[in-house]
């Protein structure tokens, strides 16, 4: 049978595994540049957008975390349940920063 790629080496060479990680988790790998966008002003310019956004992806991972409980029994089902309690906790917080947050008007 024909490999597109070939076999891993057999030992990895550990300065070569640090100049690689060094390279790759450096700060200018981290943050990428999409033209004409700058994420902090798009930050401020749509927080109740975002605060919005942050509240949906907490509902569905409270919906998921529940389902997942409900599939389970015993200590595991406790744990789970324990999540499913601190995603409520932090909606509930989220929802006061929400009726905190005064109307911005769109224009």
């Amino acid at each position: 049978m024909f490999k597109v790629t070939p076999n891993p080496p057999n030992k990895i060479d550990p300065e070569a595994a640090d100049r690689a990680l060094t390279h790759y988790l450096s700060p200018k790998h981290n943050h990428v540049e999409r033209p004409g966008s700058d994420t902090s002003e798009a930050v401020n310019q749509n927080r109740e957008d975002l605060l919005v956004t942050i509240h949906s992806i907490m509902d569905s991972a409270a919906a998921t975390a529940y389902e997942n409980a409900d599939n389970l029994t015993g200590p595991h089902r406790k744990v789970a349940m324990g999540v499913v309690h601190l995603i409520e906790l932090a909606q509930r917080m989220l929802n006061v920063l929400i009726e905190k947050e005064p109307p911005t008007a769109e224009a």
